[in-house]
């Protein structure tokens, strides 16, 4: 029987800025993949915490070449997760062109420059509005990606999924990976499945990893941009993360 062990988490009860002992940011542009048209930034410009949540929102501005701003927050440096439960209670931006997602890298991406996909990356939640109320979990590595479309992947079209907020989770051990919505199987990866190998080529999961928390713009995924909607807000009430004890 399992049991969850909460060992670190941020419930957003604070004012102002991210806690910056437990979050830090990617900053830039033309630095992402994808086509990606946002320029992310640091500090409270584009990721505030208030009323009991993180806003991450995106803007239609222009800042050093790019049209757009957002904000790109990780557990880099902070925080490293290797096997556990993740918990993230987020509600989804609707305007067209966002590409909200909730994922994973490997420190090794970040320390050692691992190249992409055999580093691995673990998504938990992804969302485009021209596949509106579909939700997205993948699994990329150098066996399974979507350049070479085959990654291991689950989505479902849920009416009315953006319009609250909903708890996207996972459960990780060295045996599988299995992706929650609100407390249900959304869709399960074993190790042992047919077609994956039990080396970095196929299973790239047994390692630490960190948390990242975006809004994108536009890009090869995101799409469109209808500019009028904007500002859009990506907001997260809770990340919580805990080990998992075999009782």
């Amino acid at each position: 029987m399992k049991k969850y062990v909460l060992t670190w988490h941020d419930e957003f009860d604070y004012t102002g800025k991210l806690d910056e002992t437990k979050w830090s940011y990617d900053v830039g542009a033309f630095l992402w993949g994808n086509g990606e048209r946002q320029y992310y930034t640091e500090g409270d410009r584009n990721a505030k915490v208030g009323d009991g949540v993180l806003t991450i929102e995106g803007r239609i501005e222009p800042y050093d070449q790019s049209p757009y701003t957002s904000a790109r927050v990780t557990t880099y440096g902070k925080k490293h997760f290797q096997y556990g439960r993740l918990e993230v209670m987020a509600k989804i931006p609707t305007e067209t062109g966002t590409w909200p997602a909730i994922w994973m890298l490997p420190i090794d991406w970040k320390e050692k420059n691992a190249p992409w996909p055999l580093c691995g990356e673990i998504d938990i939640m992804e969302h485009v509005t021209h596949l509106f109320d579909t939700i997205h979990v993948s699994l990329h590595t150098a066996l399974f990606n979507h350049v070479d479309r085959t990654q291991r992947t689950h989505f479902e079209k849920i009416d009315g999924i953006t319009k609250d907020f909903h708890e996207f989770a996972f459960d990780w051990t060295p045996e599988y990976i299995e992706f929650f919505l609100d407390g249900k199987t959304f869709a399960k990866f074993r190790k042992d499945d047919p077609g994956y190998t039990q080396d970095e080529t196929g299973w790239p999961f047994d390692k630490p990893y960190y948390l990242i928390l975006n809004e994108a713009i536009g890009g090869t995924w995101g799409g469109h941009v209808e500019e009028s909607e904007y500002p859009s807000k990506f907001q997260i009430a809770y990340v919580r993360y805990y080990d998992i004890v075999e009782e």
